[in-house]
């Protein structure tokens, strides 16, 4: 008997469903806070824009001369099939284990965990370069079953000022130590798109007056943060120049709800303070660039704060767009250090994201950047953009 085998395009057919089947993927290869040499990975989609890179699947970033690890998952193989990784430009990012033409161990080896991938930026020079890291089936030259952008970015530094704000007597509990722990946690979120912050030796301390409350910065929901006097006058409290200043004080508390310390941290780019100058005749300061925070016992929610608020000095705004409760709520979004709480408060799946949870336990964000150039998401291409930020310093006080 004969058959007649066709071959169709099952999306223009509206009653076939299309079934994407994936022997392995990449994935996180740990679980908690941000990992410098573990970072999560941009999986948006499947095909990326041929103007970007070439890869069939996601992206993850590396910065030159430091080594991570990605985990390759066994979705749809026998955990015991013998898989081979390659590289197609090892000047660019080069296999540190296994090493090329050996096979992917599916155990520990040493200190080298299971199913995990090392790779090594190796590029040097002043641009970003791109490569491809590919799964082979059975031997080194065997069937491709998986591939992935490898970006390798020269390291941008940005130098940091710390101030210690006392308003109407109440001082700021964060120091030196716990700003040096804030910002060690920081750079292992920044890590991924090639950019560390170098924090100042000393934390100068500033003194206010005159606010509404002590210790607090007092933010009116009825008007933009960036005309808030009291939020302004902190900023203005001796802002270095070329540094990123970031202000930390007791508490903020909103008006008219009457609500204190829901708000973590407020921060301002250049842009925002050009387009808000001073008002003599009002008293308004004029909007600084810059980031500030309340005082907060649980370091690594301050952290992830912190590195959000840097992305909003860098001209990030919140993922796909979304401000207020006009959150997306899909994975991705969840996911990402731009999205719009700090905290995701509902039990669904897509909200273990892999990041932990806050000592106040509430299931913490995740703190990935993301890379692909997508139409329908807003500053999709988040690392592009904050590098270029970073250049133009944006973060730095007008």
């Amino acid at each position: 008997m004969a058959f007649d085998i066709k071959v169709t395009n099952p999306q223009l057919h509206a009653n076939v469903v299309p079934h994407r089947i994936v022997p392995v993927r990449f994935a996180r290869a740990v679980s908690g806070f941000a990992d410098t040499d573990a970072p999560d990975i941009d999986d948006h989609g499947f095909v990326l824009p041929q103007d970007f890179c070439s890869a069939l699947g996601p992206v993850v970033g590396v910065t030159q001369g430091k080594t991570i690890r990605v985990r390759v998952m066994r979705d749809r193989v026998d955990p015991t099939t013998s898989l081979f990784l390659s590289v197609d430009d090892a000047s660019i990012a080069a296999l540190d284990f296994p090493s090329p033409g050996d096979l992917l161990p599916n155990a520990d080896v040493g200190d080298r965990k299971a199913d995990c991938v090392y790779l090594t930026g190796t590029a040097t020079g002043s641009s970003v370069q791109e490569t491809k890291l590919k799964v082979h089936f059975g031997a080194a030259d065997g069937p491709v079953l998986a591939e992935m952008a490898v970006r390798v970015y020269p390291e941008l530094v940005v130098q940091v000022q710390a101030h210690a704000v006392t308003i109407n007597g109440t001082a700021s509990g964060t120091t030196i130590d716990i700003a040096r722990q804030i910002f060690r946690r920081v750079n292992r979120i920044y890590s991924q798109a090639g950019v560390r912050f170098s924090l100042a030796s000393n934390m100068m301390v500033e003194t206010v007056n005159g606010f509404a409350r002590a210790g607090t910065v007092t933010l009116d929901n009825s008007i933009n943060d960036q005309d808030n006097t009291e939020l302004q006058t902190v900023l203005r409290q001796n802002p270095v120049a070329n540094r990123l200043n970031a202000y930390f004080f007791a508490h903020f508390f909103e008006i008219p709800d009457n609500v204190q310390d829901s708000v973590l941290g407020v921060a301002f780019s250049r842009d925002d303070a050009r387009a808000h100058p001073a008002i003599p005749a009002t008293g308004f300061p004029g909007c600084q660039a810059g980031i500030t925070f309340r005082d907060n016992a649980d370091v690594a929610q301050v952290s992830a704060t912190v590195a959000h608020e840097i992305g909003h000095s860098l001209r990030l705004s919140h993922y796909a767009g979304r401000n207020g409760n006009a959150v997306r709520e899909e994975i991705w979004a969840h996911r990402n250090l731009m999205f719009n709480f700090s905290s995701l408060s509902s039990t669904a799946a897509r909200n273990n994201v892999g990041y932990g949870t806050h000592a106040s336990g509430g299931t913490r964000r995740g703190q990935l950047f993301t890379t692909k150039k997508l139409q329908h998401i807003r500053q999709s291409d988040q690392i592009e953009r904050l590098r270029t930020s970073v250049r133009n310093r944006t973060y730095a006080p007008i």
